[in-house]
């Protein structure tokens, strides 16, 4: 018997069909650009969804503090040589990314106080009581920087209109020495006499606003302080229906120990009764046996 023909069977290899499914070499790479998946995604469970939400409106509050801090810093060249139309133009872009965020985070708080409440979970109702006061803080912030920049503004314009003269970019009669006019020299606020009402009237739209969006955000903030003080009642509820619960069951183990105590007793003085009541028997057996050998 030969076994050539089973060896060469054995021993060929394995080749893969043409047909047969090959996976591309940047499939792992887009297998893990698929693994991040919005809050908004259809596919997502709902504890994946809650906490893609938690993570996203973390991140906003974040930026939005960011933006207020670089609100800050720009407002330190206010006055300087340094400062330009340029900044400004920064600081209204800056201020109207923070509305945006406003917006943004606000909606997010409402679905995630929805899911907090839709779970019945103290967690994620403690998480997002934490979430809001973070974020009120925030906003309070950006609120009270926001004024002060506005009043900067105010002070900045009000001060060029009562000290210097005004004329128009079309005027034959420009003050002397202003045919090298800058606009950023307004805002640096350098010995200025004469300024482009253009340019003025530019900065207090810009005021004007600014001022909008400040109305937008003070509403925004009531609107969450509304949120946390909710939230606040809740967790308090909460904490007060768990001590009551602890108590409750503190009382409970209470009364089983009692139970089991009383238990205790009966069972010791059952045995006692039974050894009392054989010892008797005994005494009056010894008694009759006694009594019947003395007849």
């Amino acid at each position: 018997m030969s076994f050539a023909p089973f060896a060469n069977s054995v021993l060929k290899p394995r080749t893969q069909p043409e047909n047969s499914l090959r996976l591309p070499t940047s499939y792992s790479f887009v297998a893990s650009a698929m693994s991040y998946i919005s809050a908004d995604s259809p596919k997502m469970g709902e504890a994946e969804h809650y906490n893609a939400l938690v993570q996203e409106t973390s991140k906003a509050v974040a930026q939005f503090n960011q933006v207020t801090r670089n609100i800050s810093q720009k407002m330190t060249l206010f006055g300087t040589p340094q400062d330009s139309r340029a900044n400004h133009q920064q600081l209204t872009e800056l201020t109207d990314r923070g509305n945006k965020l406003v917006a943004k985070i606000n909606r997010r708080l409402q679905e995630l106080d929805k899911g907090a409440k839709a779970a019945g979970g103290r967690a994620r109702r403690t998480q997002v009581a934490k979430l809001s006061t973070d974020y009120k803080n925030q906003l309070k912030s950006f609120e009270e920087t926001c004024q002060k920049l506005l009043a900067a503004e105010r002070a900045a314009v009000s001060n060029l209109r009562q000290s210097s003269l005004s004329f128009r970019s079309d005027d034959d009669q420009k003050p002397a020495g202003f045919d090298g006019y800058n606009e950023d020299q307004i805002y640096a606020q350098a010995n200025v006499t004469s300024y482009n009402e253009d340019d003025l009237v530019r900065r207090e739209e810009d005021i004007l606003k600014i001022n909008q969006q400040l109305h937008e955000v003070n509403a925004a903030y009531q609107e969450v302080d509304g949120l946390v003080q909710d939230q606040g009642e809740i967790v308090v509820n909460i904490e007060e229906n768990t001590n009551a619960a602890q108590e409750n069951t503190q009382g409970a183990l209470h009364n089983v120990r009692e139970a089991d105590r009383k238990r205790g007793l009966c069972k010791c003085s059952k045995t006692k009764l039974i050894c009392i009541g054989i010892f008797a028997l005994v005494v009056i057996a010894a008694l009759i046996a006694i009594l019947t050998a003395v007849k």
